[in-house]
């Protein structure tokens, strides 16, 4: 996120104490992994309870970033921002960026058609013979490309991208906040979600689907992708061109899947794993582990469907081992114990 703040005007917003390169102009707050040497970077702590892992040491040694904001000093060498609590601090900085964004009247292009009742949010760009039906509700500082239809009841949430040739259909929602927090003893703090959702171009996005914003970057949704209805696609998320995804299907943060891929309807799949190219997923598998390019799976936990299939033949004939078993068991036997 863009904050163009001096590190003195940083300082006093979350009260640390002065220090002597308080004129270094801080561009963006983002990420460990993006930072360059003109942003800070946020180490959260996601609580003393949290099932997730903590933080990882090589993202802070391989970071660019001028200035790690940070409740203590974990590799040295870096420069950082001492707070007591990181997390505070980062939201203190994230609202007052917010409350100084100057507003500007949408930037609607000819040809395109707005239905009643349907919000255009400041700041906004929407392109032409693009077509927003009613009660749809665009946010600030979106952008839409080219002939998009958007249906009724949409929701566009601030600073998402949609580009051309895009299809929306009714009640989807996108650019809501991902499911983020620090998790302790006393209860549960909300991690600013400051990121983006990023569409490609030709994609079309089903009914009542719901896309996340990323924490800091973006969730990006490549050239060419069809999503069915009431997909779930958390953030950070990154999928690659012409995949399509099928009804009910939730995937979980920080995913990557590949180019062509094929997923079937109420897949589960975890968080931080790699979906290769070309991968296809049987209908209501349950992805724990990193997919290789063009494999097959399903199952839960996914297998390679041709395993998968051996299983279901060995155990669709249970019953039958269980018959001959019996009719073979000696008396006070092994299988006599199991079986009877």
């Amino acid at each position: 996120m863009q904050i163009n703040l001096s590190l003195e005007q940083v300082r006093n917003i979350i009260g640390a104490e002065s220090g002597s390169d308080d004129s270094f102009l801080v561009e963006n707050i983002t990420s460990l992994e993006n930072a360059t040497e003109r942003d800070i970077a946020v180490i959260l702590d996601l609580g003393s309870e949290s099932v997730f892992s903590g933080v990882d040491v090589d993202k802070i040694k391989n970071s660019k970033a001028g200035i790690i904001l940070a409740s203590k000093e974990i590799v040295p060498g870096k420069k950082y921002l001492l707070t007591k609590d990181s997390l505070d601090s980062f939201t203190k900085i994230i609202n007052f960026s917010n409350k100084n964004i100057k507003s500007e009247k949408p930037e609607i292009a000819e040809n395109v058609i707005i239905g009643q009742h349907s919000t255009v949010g400041d700041n906004s760009k929407i392109a032409q013979d693009s077509i927003i039906d009613s009660n749809v509700f665009i946010g600030k500082n979106v952008f839409i490309g080219k002939n998009v239809k958007i249906y009724s009841g949409a929701r566009i949430l601030d600073n998402c991208i949609i580009g051309d040739n895009c299809i929306i259909h009714a009640n989807a929602v996108i650019g809501s906040d991902g499911f983020g927090y620090s998790i302790t003893k006393t209860g549960l703090s909300k991690i600013p979600q400051i990121g983006i959702v990023k569409i490609g171009n030709n994609v079309e996005i089903g009914a009542c689907t719901t896309i996340d914003r990323a924490s800091f970057e973006s969730t990006i949704i490549s050239d060419g992708c069809k999503i069915d209805n009431q997909v779930h696609i958390a953030h950070n998320v990154i999928i690659g061109p012409h995949t399509v995804i099928l009804a009910q299907t939730g995937i979980a943060g920080s995913v990557k899947i590949g180019a062509g891929c094929q997923i079937g309807g109420q897949v589960a799949i975890r968080d931080h794993i790699k979906i290769g190219n070309s991968v296809k997923i049987v209908s209501k598998s349950g992805v724990m582990n990193d997919i290789l390019d063009g494999q097959t799976v399903a199952g839960i936990p996914a297998i390679k469907f041709s395993e998968w299939k051996r299983l279901i033949v060995i155990s669709s004939k249970l019953p039958e081992y269980l018959k001959l078993f019996k009719g073979r068991e000696k008396k006070n036997s092994f299988w006599s114990k199991i079986f009877k």
